[in-house]
């Protein structure tokens, strides 16, 4: 019996291959488009364990940074003796959020990886991952923490806001795929950022440009849904007033669930993508499917030990 190849180190080609942005962006989204169709009950439950949450948490938040489009036509009024409780700080919602979004990603990279892969994708697994996950993307994004910050300043709102979207677009062409290192390569601190600024040479419009994509569609769907908890209604209009306020809250959670989940799917897709082109997955591929390869008795005389490998971009 015929032992199978030993796993043998690659080497990188250090000089990546060229690849015009709009090809590598429509490659990227093509292929996250598909691995989602093909893992969708699976993704599916992880939205509704993560990303679920953090929608409702969103939607019940203030619209960020920009006035409501509309104001609600029915107005909660407290019943008689009652004070209004007093809502939890933002301060706190706004942590909450954060690490909710670090969990979800955290699971949804695993997930994506092993699909990308053709491994199995176990949900068991992808939540079994999220706790070493997450200590290394949050340990990941202490550098960018200062823009967290900027909401504090005695500045008016909207200079806050313009100054935190700003320092955003300056980091993604450098920072946009760290966090898909610091999960796949299970790394933290200034090695995933040193990653990412590597693997982003070259497609550094195709990063920004997907994250200008899922970011504004997120930031619109927060405007035109959010706030729902401050949408309430009076209770003597009955299903009549609270309609509203209900379909809006799905509409918009599903919409927000959809865009993260994509976003986050495109993220570690791009990130195996640059990879790729860098010269760094062939290698990687050949060590994962090189036992699943079957060797026929007339085929002593050949070397065994060489593999082509094909990439197709659409």
């Amino acid at each position: 019996m015929a032992t199978p190849p030993p796993v043998i180190p690659w080497r990188p080609d250090p000089s990546p291959a060229v690849l015009p942005w709009p090809d590598l962006l429509a490659g990227a989204a093509s292929a996250a488009r598909r691995l989602v169709a093909a893992h969708s009950r699976h993704f599916l439950a992880l939205s509704s364990l993560l990303l679920l949450p953090l929608s409702l948490l969103l939607l019940s938040l203030p619209p960020p940074f920009l006035p409501a489009p509309f104001s609600p036509s029915v107005s909660l009024r407290s019943p008689p003796g009652r004070a209004p409780l007093r809502g939890v700080p933002l301060t706190l919602l706004a942590l909450a959020a954060a690490g909710l979004y670090l969990a979800a990603f955290a699971a949804a990279a695993a997930s994506a990886h092993a699909g990308f892969f053709g491994r199995p994708v176990r949900l068991l697994a992808s939540l079994l991952s999220v706790p070493a996950s997450f200590l290394r993307l949050l340990l990941t994004a202490l550098p960018a923490a200062p823009l967290l910050l900027l909401p504090l300043l005695p500045l008016p709102v909207r200079i806050s806001a313009a100054l935190a979207v700003l320092g955003l677009l300056l980091l993604v062409p450098f920072w946009s795929l760290a966090g898909a290192a610091a999960v796949v390569e299970s790394s933290a601190g200034p090695s995933p950022l040193r990653q990412s600024c590597r693997l982003l040479s070259g497609a550094r419009l195709a990063a920004l440009c997907a994250f200008l994509v899922f970011a504004a569609g997120i930031g619109v769907t927060l405007w035109g849904f959010g706030g729902v908890a401050s949408h309430t209604y009076d209770a003597s209009s009955g299903w009549a007033g609270m309609a509203p306020a209900v379909v809006r809250a799905v509409v918009g959670t599903a919409v927000l669930v959809v865009l993260m989940l994509y976003g986050m799917v495109t993220n570690v897709v791009l990130y195996m993508h640059c990879r790729a082109l860098h010269g760094e997955l062939t290698g990687e591929i050949y060590n994962e499917f090189a036992n699943s390869y079957v060797f026929l008795p007339f085929d002593d005389g050949k070397d065994r030990h060489i593999v082509s490998v094909v990439t197709a971009w659409p």
